[in-house]
């Protein structure tokens, strides 16, 4: 395996970033670092990167999104002759050795399979409770997973016009549906992954107090990839989809966020763009 990672920067906090690259930099080839924040040039404030001939910067001078960042570190990859690539968000990171044994995992053949991942530790809680050495899922997140770079010729790119949200639900969607593939994901290989800002309200239930920037191409995407692929697009997505991120999330905002008119106008576009399949960046 000659491996690559993406880590895929927008307003970083350059503390969990620089946990990030340390929990990986030992057991990668190379890194790309994706600057998607416009002006700012991270190789100027990363100062604590020992081993800097594995690091890269790359950027537009604006943000295109996680799915065409994602694609340019495809790009990249596979003109530079890697067999694998890591994509990881700025604020997720491995305990040592974890990664070390996460390629091992892969490298032993256990399974053919179009996407590897890993079992999200989100706030204390693991998403994944089986014993099992891998398990077959519908769907991986982004953050954590390798990707057989071959995976990229033979059922396109991710998807430029989602901008960002349910990228990976999509590629992972369109893999089982071109080619059967499958993704697998080893419940051992624990990744620290922090999913929106957490934030106890009332009545014992708590927030992820996303913007409506996020809001919208949550509803939107999720909408979308359910309409193109309604067999594989799980029950319980559906039901989370309606209860948590419209239902009680105008519910939430109503009693306890911030920028009420905004994120419930985000709630309502995203509802019409996504059932009319509108697609491509749109800006609040």
């Amino acid at each position: 395996m000659k491996l690559s990672a993406i880590i895929i920067t927008y307003f970083p906090d350059l503390n969990d970033l620089k946990l990030n690259i340390n929990s990986i930099i030992n057991d990668v080839d190379k890194l790309i670092i994706w600057q998607n924040t416009p002006d700012l040039k991270l190789d100027n404030e990363i100062t604590f990167i020992n081993e800097t001939e594995k690091v890269i910067f790359l950027s537009k001078g604006v943000n295109i999104g996680i799915a065409s960042a994602l694609n340019e570190g495809i790009k990249w990859s596979l003109e530079n002759g890697y067999t694998h690539l890591l994509t990881l968000d700025q604020d997720s990171y491995f305990d040592e050795g974890v990664l070390k044994n996460y390629k091992e995992l892969i490298n032993r053949k256990l399974i053919d399979a179009g996407i590897f991942g890993i079992n999200p530790n989100n706030w204390g809680q693991l998403l994944y409770k089986q014993k099992e050495l891998f398990i077959e899922v519908s769907d991986a997140i982004t953050s954590g997973s390798i990707f057989p770079l071959e995976i990229f010729i033979t059922c396109g790119l991710f998807e430029d016009e989602l901008f960002i949200d349910a990228v990976d639900y999509e590629f992972c969607f369109r893999i089982k549906s071109l080619n059967n593939l499958s993704t697998v994901v080893f419940p051992s290989i624990i990744m620290n992954h922090k999913v929106g800002e957490k934030v106890k309200i009332c009545f014992g239930l708590y927030t992820n107090n996303y913007s409506s920037f996020r809001t919208y191409y949550i509803i939107r995407n999720h909408l979308i990839i359910w309409k193109r692929y309604p067999r594989l697009f799980p029950n319980h997505y559906k039901y989370v989809l309606i209860k948590s991120h419209i239902i009680l999330r105008i519910f939430k905002v109503i009693i306890a966020e911030k920028n009420k008119i905004k994120k419930i106008k985000a709630i309502l576009i995203g509802i019409i763009h996504g059932l009319s399949n509108k697609k491509g960046f749109y800006k609040f």
